[in-house]
């Protein structure tokens, strides 16, 4: 990476700390929890003019075409500050989808803009879990079928849905209001929510249907696995950040309790940990921007992933342990930022599947050669 390059994801990383920061940081995201009320308009839209949600569209498509890692920058913000708003999985999979698919649509520039907040429904439950298939169809420009899992998704607003059609997998975008349309949110450990869908008969719009749709859909997973990493990543920081100033203000036998060497020898372990994932996510990154093989930008992806689910959910257990027993009080926002951790690490697979699934890709890779 050249220094203006380096330069340039500086500014980026300040100009979405200080709009985060100033939205009302963790704070903020207690509130949104707290209230049930989702998050809010006016900050959606100022991170649309502030170019967060158009990073990694290509210019010709009208977005910034900075990158993933300078999407990861502004992930890693989104985690230290728990923002409730799904910039991850808008940025990745929603506008990720449009932009390969369908950029001359109007629902890029409206995505990008923040006119519209899509959420993508992809994921399917079976007996065993998550679906290895999808069995929602796209018969006669009417969808049936059940998706779960879905991240991000506004009351009201439009979804983005891959369904199996007639000549492959379908991106289609449903209404809001659409009829035969069911929605259940499932309240996570965070206070945020997965909804499940449900459709029977629902008319739809289709976008894009063919192979170049399963094609896309795995690129897009792909990032937007990578940029939770990254989230996790920022979410980790801020875990160590709020740990290394209570030690060293909380004090016992008259002295502070950073004093101890046992203390610190486990804060150092967490800031050691904190900086390995953070070096191998953001090394992820690059080498997907610059990885010509599909198989390639899943390894890396996995590779991220795994790392950065085992570091946060570590940091963040370390960091309640370290707080003492004030650190299970719903009042300390280490407890905000353990929940976080857990439900960012569970969704699109977590430490033990991502290392199952960079071995499957290595030796699918190895194979075809």
């Amino acid at each position: 990476m050249t220094m203006e390059q380096e330069e340039d994801l500086r500014l980026l990383r300040d100009s979405a700390r200080t709009l985060l920061e100033r939205a009302g940081g963790i704070a903020r995201a207690r509130r949104v929890r707290d209230d049930g009320a989702g998050w809010g308009a006016d900050v959606w839209r100022d991170l649309a003019e502030a170019g967060v949600l158009s990073v990694t569209t290509p210019e010709e498509s009208g977005g910034l075409g900075m990158g993933l890692s300078a999407a990861g920058v502004i992930a890693e913000e989104v985690g230290r500050v728990i923002a409730p708003e799904p910039v991850v999985p808008s940025v990745a999979m929603a506008i990720g989808l449009l932009h390969r698919l369908c950029a001359d649509g109007p629902d890029l520039e409206r995505a990008i803009s923040g006119e519209v907040t899509l959420a993508v429904a992809w994921q399917e439950r079976d007996t065993r879990g998550v679906s290895d298939t999808i069995a929602c169809r796209l018969e006669g420009g009417a969808l049936t079928g059940r998706k779960d899992w879905v991240m991000g998704l506004a009351d009201a607003a439009p979804v983005l849905v891959i369904a199996k059609g007639e000549n492959g997998l379908a991106l289609v975008r449903v209404a809001g209001d659409a009829t035969g349309m069911t929605r259940r949110a499932v309240r996570q450990s965070d206070g945020s929510a997965l909804s499940a869908l449900d459709f029977a008969t629902t008319p739809v719009e289709v976008l894009a249907e063919g192979a170049h749709v399963a094609e896309a859909l795995g690129e897009a997973v792909a990032d937007a696995t990578a940029l939770t990493a990254a989230e996790l990543v920022g979410l980790s920081a801020a875990a160590l950040d709020l740990t290394l100033e209570y030690i060293k203000t909380r004090e016992q036998f008259d002295k502070p309790i950073g004093s101890f060497q046992v203390i610190q020898h486990r804060a150092v372990d967490m800031k050691i940990m904190q900086e390995v994932a953070e070096a191998a996510v953001r090394e992820a990154l690059g080498a997907m921007e610059g990885a010509a093989n599909p198989l390639a930008r899943i390894r890396q992806a996995s590779r991220a992933k795994a790392r950065a689910c085992t570091a946060a959910q570590k940091i963040t257990r370390e960091a309640i342990q370290l707080h003492g027993a004030v650190g299970y009080t719903d009042e300390f926002d280490v407890g905000m930022l353990l929940n976080r951790a857990l439900v960012l690490s569970a969704w699109l697979g977590d430490a033990k599947y991502h290392r199952r699934h960079w071995l499957e890709a290595r030796d699918t890779e190895e194979a075809g050669k």
